[in-house]
């Protein structure tokens, strides 16, 4: 594909009103593209419309901004321009987010149970006593509309027909809120809930058919430029897919309607890791998207810049993924660019240009962190999403080489999964988790929200949950030491209430369930400070079983959740009691240093990057990888040969004081 070897990408962000004559007025396609060279970009995605529905070109069917209609031919030249340079262009589109047609189509619009909109019933109750909330900025249309739906393939024909475009992005493929206009309200099939219980049978019907409705939007749209350009490849927005719960409906059917993914997300560099682990293994093609605001924290705050140091640590852990990175700068109401954004970019894409040729290989994981789009569940104290981010972190402090998975994506060669708090949701992928167990493989499972499998393969039964909201592990004898500071005496703590289970057959219990004195919020007490626990139990908190030819390890509750590094270390070293394996990567650098290793015919590439975006250089540390005998180990991009030594069939090197990025290749 044309686009897999363009990594360095950029998005002015555009957004912007017509009330006043100055807005956009100012804005050149000359100035536009200088920028874009400066800062070495490649691939350019230029807004054709935005969230305030307002066309940047001759728009027969929508709404034209004021400005773009005295120079109709303004972002066609921008266009051509870019091509002129050798830069790629992607048009943008927002889908939803539509204010112009939210108020010229009030049948358009996605309303809730009241009868009124998000922008409508703010702009009715809001007074001047108090600031308005956001919410009445932003105008949102439904796609279950056939008229809206036909409104958007005609615009996606102009587009087409208008500019030479080379790729489509189309944003916000989500519901803000469950619609409850006569067309979702028939496509439901049933009265629509609101407001249903979290994980209820009411809300598993809303979100599959959210899931359901919003993926056949999609796909709709998707099918339509492939009939009209079938070589153009298409992009939707799928940030909620990690921010956001299911609620939202953005999942696997939006990733299906993709020919690769990316989003926009501006988190912690543990956060932003996780998210490059996701997108790699839930889009079709390479390189994947990892998009990032220049403003710090983000693009609310309009003038600010990230620290150098900053922006190199985002993109070089996107670059630790073989990603394209993706900087989104924010235009000037009146339509300049702050020309001092382009010259920081620049260097730190110069920085990443030499690196780019050797962006190849499958990367080694080893583990996969089962990722449940659908299990991300609002108002649940632990959910897949807050579990999954968290688990990745202690990963990567332990420098396990990990992917993230899913019912997107194949599981069969990790060597062990870790699926944290699946839900009933994710049922129609059990048979898939059931068959890799039975074939050999280690699975992780916490809660009961998926009853299904955690019966099928363990044998447990559901009795309740428990009162108390504070419970606490009790390890027993035989996985004592995997507990380290905590014993039957001392258990682990959890804030949490937990499922009692009538365990299966055959099972080994490694930690039963202590509980404190007196329920807490009782009026009795047997510690003003805390609930110490009191109350030994027979109640399982983790076991073991074996499944075929494969283990199963379930816990009651998410050990995985708690930041704290030794509920990681606990829960690691039950998988590793139960079930011994050694990593393909291992190294004694430190936490906040994460190695990822590719894997190609003939060799292994390690991407070193620091995470910690404050410190300063990290002393020499060592990297040992399980390879065939090497010829060479070599620090590029120079290709300087470094020494090593072979033992137990691996490749142990030291690596050199780390800054912020490395990349080492092992050769054979």
């Amino acid at each position: 594909m044309w686009y897999s070897e363009l990594y360095r990408r950029h998005l002015l962000d555009m957004h912007i009103e017509d009330w006043d004559p100055a807005f956009l007025s100012e804005f050149s396609p000359e100035t536009y593209v200088a920028n874009l060279k400066k800062a070495r970009v490649n691939y350019a995605m230029i807004y054709l419309q935005s969230h305030v529905g307002l066309c940047y070109y001759p728009s027969a069917t929508g709404c034209v901004h004021r400005h773009f209609q005295k120079h109709p031919d303004l972002m066609k030249r921008t266009v051509d321009l870019c091509h002129a340079e050798n830069i790629r262009v992607c048009g943008y589109y927002s889908l939803m987010y539509n204010t112009r047609e939210h108020d010229r189509h009030p049948d358009w619009r996605m309303i809730k149970a009241d009868g009124e909109s998000i922008r409508s019933g703010e702009l009715k109750h809001r007074t001047m006593k108090c600031a308005p909330p956001m919410g009445y900025r932003y105008g949102n249309c439904c796609p279950n509309n056939p008229d809206y739906r036909a409104f958007t393939l005609a615009q996606v024909d102009e587009m087409l027909d208008y500019f030479d475009l080379d790729a489509l992005f189309f944003d916000m493929p989500f519901w803000i809120n469950t619609c409850h206009c006569e067309h979702c309200r028939a496509a439901f099939g049933a009265p629509i809930p609101i407001d249903p219980v979290s994980g209820s049978g009411e809300h598993r019907a809303l979100v599959e058919f959210k899931y359901r409705t919003m993926g056949e939007f999609v796909q709709m749209i998707t099918d339509h430029v492939k009939k009209r350009r079938p070589d153009m490849p298409v992009e939707y927005n799928i940030a909620t897919t990690v921010v956001f719960g299911s609620d939202v409906g953005c999942g696997e059917p939006v990733l299906d309607a993709c020919d690769f993914v990316g989003g926009d997300l501006d988190g912690e560099p543990y956060s932003h890791s996780f998210a490059c682990k996701f997108f790699k293994n839930a889009s079709r093609n390479q390189p994947f998207e990892q998009m990032l605001s220049r403003c710090k924290p983000d693009l609310s705050s309009h003038t600010t810049i990230r620290s150098p140091r900053a922006l190199k640590t985002a993109m070089a852990t996107t670059m630790a993924h073989h990603g394209a990175s993706f900087v989104i700068d924010a235009i000037d109401p009146v339509g300049t660019m702050d020309a001092r954004v382009y010259d920081r970019v620049g260097e730190i894409f110069a920085f990443q240009q030499p690196y780019e040729k050797y962006f190849r290989g499958e990367m080694v994981e080893d583990v996969g962190v089962y990722y449940g789009l659908r299990s991300r569940l609002e108002g649940q104290a632990f959910n897949s999403c807050s579990c999954s981010r968290t688990l990745s972190r202690t990963l990567i402090r332990r420098h396990i080489p990990f992917g993230v998975t899913g019912a997107f994506h194949a599981i069969e060669s990790y060597k062990l999964l870790l699926a944290p708090m699946l839900s009933a949701l994710e049922e129609k992928d059990n048979a898939r988790l059931t068959a890799y167990v039975e074939n050999g493989g280690v699975l992780y499972l916490s809660g009961f929200g998926n009853a299904a499998l955690v019966e099928a393969l363990t044998g447990h039964r559901l009795l309740r949950t428990t009162q108390e909201s504070r419970i606490y592990l009790a390890p027993t004898a035989e996985f004592e030491e995997e507990f380290g500071w905590f014993n039957a005496k001392y258990p682990l703590p959890f804030d949490s209430a937990a499922p009692v289970v009538a365990p299966g057959a055959d099972c080994t219990v490694a930690a039963t369930v202590t509980l404190p004195y007196t329920v807490p919020q009782a009026d009795v007490f047997a510690s003003i400070h805390s609930d110490p626990p009191g109350i030994a139990t027979e109640i399982p908190a983790v076991t073991v079983n074996r499944y075929g030819k494969g283990t199963v390890i379930w816990s009651a509750v998410p050990l995985e959740a708690v930041p704290q590094e030794e509920y990681g270390a606990i829960l690691l070293g039950i998988v590793q009691h139960a079930a011994p394996m050694r990593f393909t990567l291992e190294t004694d650098a430190p936490a906040d240093v994460e190695l990822n290793a590719f894997r190609e015919e003939n060799a292994v590439t390690v991407n070193a990057v620091s995470l910690w975006e404050e410190r300063g250089t990290v002393p020499s540390f060592t990297v040992r990888v399980e390879t065939p005998a090497p010829g060479a180990v070599r620090l590029l991009p120079g290709g300087e040969e470094l020494p090593f030594r072979y033992e137990d069939g691996c490749t142990v090197f030291e690596s050199r004081a780390l800054d912020i990025f490395d990349m080492y290749r092992i050769e054979w």
